[in-house]
């Protein structure tokens, strides 16, 4: 697994092998590619807000671990200085 093309799995499972966070989301990595992230996660009753809709700091999480694997697929370590958010309707 030396070639190029598998540098941003390997960096991405390296990753998630610690992320415990993202692993208590349940994400789960469809794509790595540089510069890119594909992500799946399926919503859990206790990720629900009062109105019974995805609470709006799991959709967060769920970008930034989508942005960090994106950011660091190039195998150089990459952290966010200030990130944001809309939630639209």
């Amino acid at each position: 697994m030396s070639d190029q093309k598998s540098l941003p799995k390997r960096v991405v499972d390296m990753m998630m092998s610690k992320d415990y966070f993202s692993q208590w989301l349940g994400i789960e990595v469809l794509e790595a590619d540089f510069g890119k992230s594909v992500l799946k996660m399926k919503i859990r009753k206790e990720m629900l807000n009062g109105f019974g809709i995805a609470h709006g700091g799991v959709s967060f999480s769920f970008a930034d671990s989508a942005l960090a694997f994106a950011s660091n697929s190039h195998g150089q370590k990459s952290v966010s200085i200030e990130t944001s958010i809309s939630h639209t309707n």
